[in-house]
């Protein structure tokens, strides 16, 4: 699970660092004009999301009376929003690495990032992370509230990260940050104290 927070505390500061050049460069022009940064974050996008689902699911054994349901249902729908998300990011960084790599001009690299945007496959993986990393962090936390294993503010975190994650921005961007690191910390450190699958 700390593989996952830092990964994707890494990949969005990246992320800034490589959009705060040109305003009107494309995605494919930054990944052109960068390709090791652009590859490393599709590379924390794609991985670190993995590690994260392992302490997931550690964490929803940790409940077994009280807050059952809601830990289980919420620890299965960040899993699999974030298994979604894994997808989502190996088509979007992958697509936009290869219209770099293959010199496309900026017209018909934009119309295969809105091609690959439109397609159902694409569409699927992106409501999936969305709908399961929106709504899974909430249920998690306030499962495991409610068996009174993490401290009240974690599902008010929990709200305010995936509120943050709909606005957009750099300032927004890190309240997500720090709302994720609120919501996921006390989890990690749950799992350290209980002995649950290394956190």
């Amino acid at each position: 699970m700390v593989l996952g927070m830092a990964s994707l505390i890494a990949a969005t500061v990246i992320q800034w660092f490589l959009q705060s050049g040109d305003p009107a460069a494309t995605p494919i022009d930054v990944a052109g004009t960068s390709p090791m940064l652009w590859l490393a974050v599709g590379l924390l996008g794609v991985f670190g999301p993995l590690a994260w689902v392992a302490g997931i699911v550690s964490v929803t054994l940790l409940v077994r009376a009280k807050g059952w349901t809601l830990t289980t249902i919420g620890g299965y729908l960040t899993g699999a929003g974030l298994i979604a998300g894994v997808g989502h990011l190996a088509l979007f960084f992958g697509v936009i690495a290869d219209a770099a790599g293959a010199s496309l001009d900026s017209e018909s690299g934009m119309a295969l990032l809105r091609a690959d945007d439109a397609s159902i496959l694409s569409t699927v993986l992106l409501y999936g992370f969305l709908i399961g990393f929106s709504l899974g962090p909430i249920l998690l936390s306030i499962g495991l509230r409610r068996a009174k294993i993490v401290p009240v503010w974690v599902p008010v975190a929990a709200v305010v990260m995936v509120v943050a994650n709909f606005v957009g921005g750099v300032p927004a961007g890190i309240v997500q940050l720090v709302a994720v690191v609120a919501t996921f910390g006390p989890m990690v450190l749950l799992l350290a104290k209980r002995g649950g699958v290394p956190a």
